[in-house]
C-alpha cells in the first residue's frame, strides 16, 4: 500500500533481495542482514570486548582436556583461549597464529606445532598453500576457531578472501570444532564464505 505495488511484486522483490544475501525472509516479511564492518588489525582489536573475550576464553579452555591435541586459530578471542591454556600440562597445540606461538612456545608441558606459510601482517597469521599442505598432515581433537561473522543462514564468514582456503583446511582437521565469537560477531555476514554452520559442534559466546 505504501509503495503502490502488488503483493506478488513485493514477494518477488523480497525473494530477489534474499537471494542476494541482503535480507533474511521471515514469516510475513523480512529482516535486514547486518554486514560486518571492515576488520581492524589484530593488535588494535585486543582492546575491544576484553571482558567478554576473557569469559569466552575461560569457558572454551574448560572444554580442552589434558593430553589432547588442540588447534588454536588466529584472532584475539582465540589468543585469549591460548592464555587460559598456558599453564596446562601434556597438551599439544597447533597454530597458525604468531601471537599464540610467541605466547606458548617454550612453556613446560606444552608441545607447540606451528604451520609454515605466508604471513598476513594485519592478523599476524600464517596462510596459503604451505599452511594448507601442513594442515593436510595434521589432526586435532579440537579446533578453537575465531571468526569475523557468524549467521544462522550464511554460516561462518570472514573478510579476507585469500585466507578462506586456509580457514577451511583448519576446520577439516578437528574432531570437534569450537567457534569462539563475542556478541558483535553474531547475526552478521562478512564478504568471504568460509563454511556452513553444520561444521560447528560448539559455539562459545557471551
Amino acid at each position: 500500500e505504501v509503495f503502490s505495488v502488488s503483493l506478488a511484486t513485493a514477494r518477488r522483490d523480497l525473494n530477489e533481495l534474499a537471494g542476494q544475501g541482503k535480507i533474511q525472509r521471515v514469516h510475513g516479511g523480512a529482516l535486514a542482514i547486518e554486514i560486518a564492518p571492515p576488520e581492524q588489525p589484530v593488535l588494535q582489536r585486543e582492546g575491544l570486548q576484553v571482558e567478554e573475550k576473557r569469559r569466552i576464553a575461560r569457558a572454551a579452555a574448560g572444554l580442552v582436556q589434558d593430553g589432547e591435541t588442540v588447534f588454536i586459530s588466529s584472532g584475539t578471542t582465540a589468543l585469549e583461549v591460548a592464555r587460559c591454556l598456558a599453564d596446562r600440562s601434556n597438551l599439544t597445540v597447533i597454530t597458525n597464529s604468531i601471537p599464540v606461538l610467541n605466547l606458548l612456545s617454550g612453556l613446560d608441558g606444552l608441545n607447540v606445532v606451528v604451520l609454515g606459510g605466508i604471513v598476513r601482517p594485519s592478523e599476524q597469521s600464517l596462510i596459503g598453500h604451505i599452511a594448507e599442505q601442513s594442515l593436510a598432515e595434521l589432526r586435532a581433537d579440537k579446533v578453537i576457531f575465531g571468526v569475523r561473522a557468524i549467521h544462522p543462514q550464511h554460516g561462518l564468514t570472514n573478510d579476507y578472501l585469500p585466507e578462506t582456503r586456509t580457514d577451511r583446511a583448519i576446520l577439516r582437521i578437528g574432531r570437534q570444532v569450537i567457534v569462539v565469537a563475542d556478541h558483535t560477531k553474531i547475526g552478521r555476514v562478512a564478504t568471504a564464505f568460509v563454511a556452513p554452520l553444520a561444521v560447528v559442534q560448539v559455539l562459545v559466546t557471551d
